[in-house]
């Protein structure tokens, strides 16, 4: 009985070596067919298949050559199929072009399906590919979160990418970070221009592409050209899987997969190619249909066991202001001065303590970070001041900076945001409020993940319902506001750093004014100036200018306005905050061109969910107060 178990084993799981290669191809087909080996997991991760809105499945790489069947962007069967068939073809001139050297991670795939099955595999050396997995070669795998940059549009949200970690060098037995490879996925833009870069990426028209890129490019990029932190997250992956994500990347070199803002973009991405690599992740199916960089690094870290450890590595600005505090005022005096030099002269002259050099170089790092990778003049003078600390025996002062866990990214509350409440109205009575907030985050939200002196938010939605300004027997729903975009910049100002500070709106707007019916209107408002700071409370003064236009107003449909605008900013705890402020604005028309507006805001948040948002506001010829209970998803 056993014997004849033993032959019928063989029979099935035997395909001899003595059998042609079209009757290999012929028995691995069928072998695939009967295994359903197209709907396996990881097959479908391999070619980005996934289910749009409609419920259809298709791949996400927009490239047809990514493809050996017609309908393999659909059809999962075929593409296998196709691709089998593919590996069995004989080798041409240049190896390159065959299937097993394009797309190295399908053929080890197919080969661990049927490692149990005695295959004369067509195997080919593919050296272009054994030289790039050599050069990438790493032992683990890090997912890497770049912070928040305002002043790029493509990163305001962050950007996350992969890093591949190396082993630790044979010669000394230490980490070498920056000679590792970073793994990144970004739109490749053709414009600078904020406007058609949102409409661009909300619509999928960038092309987007994988790249690898040595670590010390990005951390050049990001740490210290962009002063942006970057939060290193290293991830429980195996060493076969880190090889099947290295030939994966391969394989998506040449592809063009649409770059969707909302949707397909850097972070989702970057965990489509982990699930790729190993069938056992699974984190996709954990995030909301819309993916924002800072929520996937969230998911990960409350909802998966991915992340294994994880490290900060501070900006170049976060170095420079570390140092700066434990410099006394006799050695502050001493680094004014030598910023007045490096702002007036060609020179460095005099003598410094090795201290204040070490802050000055983090100084010219920071502040002229462009001038520097350009080998300009601040480069010429920070090579000056290099070699005059070369002279002097002090070692450089170290500098450890552990940020607060109310900074750190993994621990930031959930950037989708719900809200309904009550508003009284001195015009119209009592109102009911419903609101929704697509993404990130506002100054009165949980001091939590997010930079304090900034307000990114997208999609903001705000409807009321209640009696009608026209007619208070007539219950209306309307909209209220619609913020596209609203940006506030508020970093402290200060005298070695000038900085200014700004706002930025772009939306729709239901206005009242003194001159004609509550009516919606679009509008774009901007302001400008200056931040003064000190921890827990923060003071802005700008002048703000805005644009209105009102299609539904019988005249002056096209109207400005302009004028100072002060807000203070207090934080009592992260749960806590206050804000108030006060702004006047002169009109360009109607006969009441002084506008004046008063207002205070402060919420209460309960946990990282919830928070309870009151308000007062004062137009003079009208008074609001309400409140609102949030949830934060």
């Amino acid at each position: 009985m056993r014997w004849i178990l033993f032959v019928s084993l063989l029979a099935v799981t035997s395909l001899s070596h003595g059998k042609s290669s079209q009757e290999t191809l012929d028995e691995v087909l069928k072998y695939a067919q009967e295994q359903k080996l197209d709907q396996n997991r990881q097959w479908l991760k391999l070619l980005h298949y996934e289910k749009d809105f409609f419920q259809v499945r298709e791949s996400q790489i927009d490239s047809p050559t990514f493809f050996f069947s017609a309908q393999g962007k659909k059809n999962p069967q075929a593409e296998l199929q196709a691709t089998i068939t593919a590996f069995f073809q004989e080798v041409g001139e240049d190896t390159f072009t065959h299937a097993q050297c394009r797309f190295p991670a399908r053929y080890k795939w197919l080969k661990a399906q049927l490692h149990n099955v005695k295959v004369n595999w067509p195997d080919i050396r593919c050296e272009r590919f054994e030289a790039f997995a050599q050069a990438m070669k790493g032992e683990s795998v890090s997912l890497v979160f770049s912070s928040y940059y305002l002043n790029n549009p493509s990163s305001a949200f962050g950007h996350t990418f992969l890093r591949i970690n190396k082993a630790p060098s044979v010669k000394d037995g230490q980490r070498h970070e920056l000679l590792d490879y970073g793994l990144n996925y970004a739109a490749e833009a053709n414009t600078n221009n904020a406007f058609l870069y949102g409409f661009k990426g909300l619509f999928g028209m960038f092309p987007g592409q994988f790249r690898s890129i040595p670590y010390y490019y990005k951390v050049r990029e990001y740490n210290n050209a962009e002063s942006r932190d970057l939060w290193e997250y290293e991830l429980r992956l195996g060493p076969s899987a880190v090889e099947m994500l290295i030939a994966h990347v391969w394989e998506l070199g040449p592809s063009q997969i649409d770059y969707w803002y909302l949707t397909e973009n850097c972070s989702y991405h970057m965990l489509s190619i982990l699930e790729a690599a190993d069938s056992s992740v699974d984190i996709l199916s954990k995030l909301d249909q819309y993916v924002i960089p800072a929520d996937t690094v969230r998911v990960l870290w409350t909802k998966t066991d991915l992340i294994k450890d994880y490290k900060y590595r501070p900006s170049v600005r976060q170095v420079f202001f570390a140092r700066s505090k434990s410099l006394t005022e006799a050695e502050q005096n001493e680094l004014h001065t030598l910023v007045h030099q490096i702002q007036t002269q060609d020179e460095i002259s005099g003598q410094s303590q090795a201290k204040v050099l070490d802050v000055f170089i983090d100084y010219i790092d920071f502040r002229y970070s462009k001038e520097v990778q350009e080998a300009g003049r601040e480069f010429q003078l920070k090579m000056q001041v290099l070699g005059k600390r070369s002279e002097m025996p002090e070692g450089p002062m170290i500098v450890s900076i552990d940020p607060r866990p109310e900074e750190r990214p993994h621990l930031a509350h959930p950037s989708g945001r719900w809200g309904v409440g009550y508003l009284h109205d001195s015009m119209a009575g009592d109102l009911a409020t419903l609101t929704h907030r697509f993404a990130l985050h506002d100054r009165l939200d949980p001091a939590w993940g997010y930079p304090s002196y900034s307000q990114i938010t997208f999609f903001d939605l705000g409807f009321s319902y209640g009696s009608s300004y026209a007619d208070l027997e007539t219950k209306k729903l309307e909209l209220e506001n619609f913020a596209a975009f609203e940006l506030i910049s508020a970093s402290p100002w200060s005298s070695l750093f000038p900085e200014k500070s700004w706002s930025f709106k772009l939306g729709v707007e239901r206005t009242r004014n003194e001159n004609f019916l509550p009516t919606h209107e679009g509008v774009v408002r901007l302001g400008y100036g200056w931040t003064w700071g000190q921890g827990v409370w923060d003071l802005s003064a700008q002048l703000q200018g805005e644009a209105h236009y009102g299609p539904t107003l019988s005249e002056n449909k096209l109207w400005a306005g302009a004028g100072p605008l002060l807000e203070l900013h207090y934080s009592v705890s992260s749960w806590w905050q206050w804000q108030a402020s006060a702004h006047y604005r002169r009109d360009s028309t109607w006969d009441r061109q002084d506008y004046v507006r008063t207002q205070v805001e402060t919420q209460w948040s309960f946990s990282k969910t919830w928070g309870l948002r009151a308000l007062y506001r004062n137009q003079r010829f009208l008074e609001e107060a309400g409140l609102q209970l949030f949830n934060y998803y």
